[in-house]
Formats: structure tokens, C-alpha cells, sequence
């Protein structure tokens, strides 16, 4: 009896290896971008300073993550209809490839960047979290001379949707989809196709709406 519980304790364990190390692949995207009307004390923030992919040096990965081509950028347009806009500038446009796991042993992809001007910095994280449903942790921290901006925000998302966070200041625009053979998130269907809506109180389509004011 002993010999066949521990048989079984093993069984399991190795069951668990082989699911963490078949855990689904996803490709998360996102696009931070300022708000260039956004208030900020009679401060002037730069406005000839607009940067994509090459203003903001790539913080070193962790295990586990995989920057991808910037030419497999799939929003573009997005980033595109931001930047004409006038409204919006955007400061980092990323793609990168991870498995999905459960909050305690996600893996954070690192933002620690700063402009050429020293007008502004980038620092903190964002988490893809995938337990009964997939969920998005951003913790982004925008900085400039006296004053320091804090989106920090845990984000249910829909695999394929394109999701919009936000405060007054800056925002991230950011779409996870599934990578590999498993091509369904938890609980959830598959998402909508892009939109190059750009963020804004009456946005409805396939980014969610501003949040009030923190």
C-alpha cells in the first residue's frame, strides 16, 4: 500500500511538471502612450520627443519571456492613429511571448526606461496572469521633473480583444492572444478583431472607456 501511494504521489508530480512545462504560450502587445492635453500644473511637457519602438532601451528579460520581432507588431495602426491624432504621444510600443500561470508564479515583464530627453521616465511592470480567467496586472510609474503619475490597474481580458487602461496622464492599449496549439484562454472565447479607435470618452468598440480620475 505504501509503495503504491508513493507510485501515485510521483505520478502526480510529473503530471504537474509536464503541464507547466506544456503551460500556453501567449503574445502580449501593448502601446503606452501620454496624454499630451492632460493638465500637469502648468508644466509643458515635450511634445518633439515621439518615440515607438527605439527611444526606450529593452530591459534585460527574465526567464520565461521572449521580445519578438518588432515587425511582428500586429497594432500598428493603433500606435499609427495615436501618434496622428495629436492628442497622444506614444513611448513604447512592445511584444513579447510568455506562458501563462497563476498570480503566484507569474512573470512580470520588467519597463525600467528612460527618454533621451531627461524630461520623463517609464519604470515598473506588466504581469499576464492565467488562472480560471486571464487577467493583465499594470503597475507603470511616468515621471518628469516634480511629479510622478501611477497607473496601476488588474485587468480582466478576453483573448484577441484589444483592452484600454488608463489615467489622466498616460494609458496602455495592450491585446494578449494565444500562442502554439492551445489557441484558447480560460473561460473565455475568442476575441474581437483590431480596431485603430483611438482612446476616448465615447470609445466602445474594442477598448473600454477611461477610467474616472484617480
Amino acid at each position: 500500500m505504501i509503495m503504491t501511494g508513493l507510485l501515485c504521489v510521483l505520478a502526480a508530480v510529473c503530471c504537474l511538471d509536464t503541464q507547466a512545462i506544456a503551460a500556453t504560450q501567449y503574445d502580449v502587445e501593448v502601446i503606452v502612450f501620454r496624454n499630451l492635453g492632460a493638465r500637469d500644473d502648468g508644466e509643458q511637457w515635450p511634445t518633439n520627443t515621439a518615440a515607438t519602438t527605439g527611444g526606450f532601451a529593452r530591459s534585460p528579460l527574465q526567464q520565461g519571456l521572449e521580445n519578438l520581432a518588432d515587425s511582428q507588431f500586429t497594432l500598428n495602426d493603433v500606435a499609427g492613429a495615436l501618434q496622428r491624432s495629436g492628442a497622444y504621444q506614444v513611448l513604447a510600443h512592445r511584444l513579447w511571448r510568455q506562458a501563462g500561470y497563476d498570480r503566484h508564479s507569474a512573470i512580470p515583464y520588467l519597463v525600467n526606461t528612460a527618454q533621451g530627453s531627461a524630461n520623463y521616465g517609464l519604470d515598473g511592470s506588466i504581469t499576464l496572469i492565467r488562472e480560471r480567467y486571464l487577467h493583465l496586472a499594470i503597475d507603470l510609474a511616468l515621471t518628469s521633473p516634480g511629479s510622478l503619475y501611477r497607473l496601476n490597474e488588474t485587468r480582466r481580458m478576453h483573448s484577441g480583444e484589444l483592452h484600454y487602461l488608463d489615467n489622466p496622464h498616460f494609458g496602455v492599449i495592450a491585446r494578449i492572444t494565444p500562442y502554439g496549439a492551445d489557441e484558447s484562454a480560460p473561460e473565455d472565447a475568442a476575441g474581437a478583431g483590431e480596431s485603430t479607435t483611438v482612446p476616448d470618452e465615447e470609445a466602445d468598440t474594442a477598448v473600454e472607456p477611461p477610467a474616472e480620475p484617480r
